[in-house]
């Protein structure tokens, strides 16, 4: 029901996904500059982040002066390097020292204020953007930061003077007309404000974000009958389309009196299927509270300054700007310290960059105690974070402390579950899917919750040697999801295996391809299944697709292998032998692979890896 309004944000995200002149990874081998002022992409053609500071080094520039100087080089080196690690605190060191030794070079300006903001030194960031609105013309994102800092210090007029001669195209198409709306109303004047959105209406894919905008600044602004009107206007269009919008609409309507409204429109919300707890949290509150259970979420300009730059963050986080979306959320924060959702967003987007550490340390300073349903969501990417530091003991009491604190949530389990599946502990893994499953089936649940967490089981049944009860897991979540192909292929693949009813196997497997074609496991799968009937052409056929599908796997390399040797392609069927060892496979299967290479298949028998 929601997916246009997303997929119109995802449009959004990709076209706005342009970090400022200086910053974000090259785009093509070719260094072919990045226009700073790139207009907007189209959902079909979304431009990706460019590095114009990289480019106009290999391409554009011709000036001097825009290179780093000797002593300045090694630490922009570094901040370079620093910057396709995605560590975002030793690229704004870097790449400041490297400023420090060359304090007239207007790349590293741009690069050096860029990361100082991502980093969160906001006042160090300040002062280098100042320098690089002094030394360039035109400069077009470090006026965001002097007027964020306006912002901050109660100087609307200040903020209104560094936004108002900015061009809204590029990434300004929407931080332009969004920020020096909030900042004419901090000046006090509404009608300025609602007028200064207009530039981002052209964008038909942000019009739900800026018809939100201006429904907030009609209700801080005071103006109850237009904030009414707007609000009308934007609901017409159905509900908000993710968590943060809908609480703001009914922040919206509980200000009109319209707090039944506000709890239809949140249920309406979470039919449409799974929602975050954050959201039941309010279906919650408002159904126990009423009015009372809507806290006022913005109640100064700043506030709504705050939230746009939030929003933005959010929508260029949805394409390639994962630099750009901390870079905004950095600056809401400054604007509005006590703002977690904006912290959350940073660490979000530093566990998509693979920065889990300075992820937990974002983690560490959101201040959830009074907030259940975001405490919930901090200490379970909190756990997640360190899994992936392969910190698994921590992260399994973690997992287990939030199972505690929340017995109505099965995540944490299925969590638990994963990372005890992956470390090999079967037994253990097929436990913890049990007491989700406990939790799920205690009240009414949807099949399609339940399905996912059977086949995990089913998985860690299977991989601990308990094939009787993998067996009823599989064949228990395709009553619920009848011909789900990762089951069927699951189940179809053991049982060819384990040598029972190859045939009836064969035909689950065949089921899976049809909807997964360009799957390559599960048409690796076939091809086996045809492998052990002896049809041994037919394998080859099939098992080569699927190492044209997923070349880097060891176990479709070494089927192929075999296949090969059957039908008579001896010096092929080695050649894919040395592959699949060379893939770094299962330590067990080693000597089976080697013995194949020595003596071939017939000799060594043809077990399966």
């Amino acid at each position: 029901m929601r997916s246009p309004a997303r997929a119109a944000l995802v449009a959004v995200g990709a076209a706005l996904a342009l970090t400022p002149a200086a910053c974000a990874h090259p785009v093509a081998a070719d260094g072919a500059a990045q226009d700073r002022t790139a207009v907007l992409a189209t959902a079909s053609d979304a431009v990706p982040p460019a590095d114009a500071a990289e480019d106009a080094e290999s391409t554009a520039t011709t000036d001097d002066e825009d290179r780093p100087s000797g002593r300045a080089l090694g630490q922009y080196l570094a901040g370079r390097t620093a910057q396709y690690a995605n560590d975002i605190s030793a690229a704004a060191t870097h790449f400041s020292a490297a400023l420090e030794a060359d304090p007239g070079n207007t790349m590293l300006m741009r690069r050096a204020y860029y990361y100082l903001m991502a980093d969160g030194r906001f006042d160090e960031a300040v002062d280098v953007a100042h320098q690089a609105v002094v030394a360039m013309s035109g400069e077009d994102f470090a006026p965001l930061l002097m007027a964020t800092a306006a912002m901050r210090d109660g100087r609307p007029d200040q903020a209104v003077g560094w936004l108002w001669p900015l061009e809204p195209q590029g990434l300004n198409g929407l931080l332009q007309p969004l920020l020096v709306a909030w900042a004419h109303l901090g000046d006090g004047n509404l009608e300025d404000a609602l007028r200064d959105l207009d530039p981002a209406r052209e964008m038909v894919s942000a019009r739900r974000l800026v018809d939100l905008h201006a429904a907030l600044l009609a209700d801080i602004g005071g103006d109850k009958a237009r904030a009414a009107t707007l609000i009308d206007a934007y609901l017409k269009d159905g509900p908000p389309d993710n968590a943060r919008p809908l609480e703001l609409m009914a922040m919206l309507l509980v200000h009109q009196g319209r707090t039944d409204e506000a709890l239809e429109m949140v249920r309406t919300y979470i039919a449409g299927g799974p929602v975050p707890l954050a959201v039941t949290d309010l279906a919650a509150r408002l159904e126990a509270q009423g009015a009372a259970g809507v806290p006022d979420l913005l109640t100064t300009p700043s506030d709504g300054f705050a939230e746009a730059l939030y929003h933005i963050g959010l929508v260029v986080n949805q394409g390639q700007g994962s630099d750009t979306a901390i870079v905004l959320m950095r600056m809401a924060l400054a604007v509005k310290p006590d703002f977690p959702r904006a912290a959350l967003g940073i660490a979000e987007t530093l566990r998509r960059m693979e920065r889990f550490e300075a992820a937990n340390a974002v983690l560490d300073g959101i201040d959830s105690r009074d907030d259940a349903a975001l405490d919930y969501v901090v200490q379970l990417y909190r756990a997640e974070n360190l899994e992936r530091l392969d910190r698994i003991d921590e992260a399994l009491a973690h997992y287990d402390a939030l199972a505690e604190a929340h017995p109505e949530q099965v995540e944490p389990l299925v969590d638990k579950g994963d990372l005890l599946r992956r470390a090999d502990r079967f037994a253990a893994a097929a436990d913890a899917y049990r007491v989700a499953l406990t939790r799920l089936e205690a009240g009414e649940t949807d099949p399609a919750a339940v399905w996912p967490i059977l086949y995990r089981r089913g998985i860690a049944h299977e991989r601990a040697g308990a094939w009787d009860a993998a067996r009823a897991d599989f064949e228990r979540a395709l009553e619920l999801e009848p011909n789900q192909p990762e089951v069927l292929n699951y189940l179809g693949y053991s049982l060819m295996d384990r040598g029972e009813n190859i045939e009836q196997a064969l035909e689950m497997v065949r089921e899976a391809v049809r909807q997964r074609p360009d799957d390559g496991y599960i048409v690796d799968s076939l091809g086996w299944g045809y492998y052990l009937l002896g049809r041994y052409d037919e394998a080859v056929e099939e098992l080569e697709r699927a190492v044209a599908l997923r070349p880097q796997d060891w176990t479709i390399n070494d089927h192929l292998g075999d296949a090969y040797w059957r039908v008579g392609r001896r010096t092929e069927a080695r050649f894919q032998w040395e592959r699949a060892l060379s893939l770094e496979p299962r330590e067990d299967a080693v000597p089976g692979i080697e013995e194949k290479l020595s003596i071939g298949l017939t000799a060594a028998g043809e077990s399966r890896p």
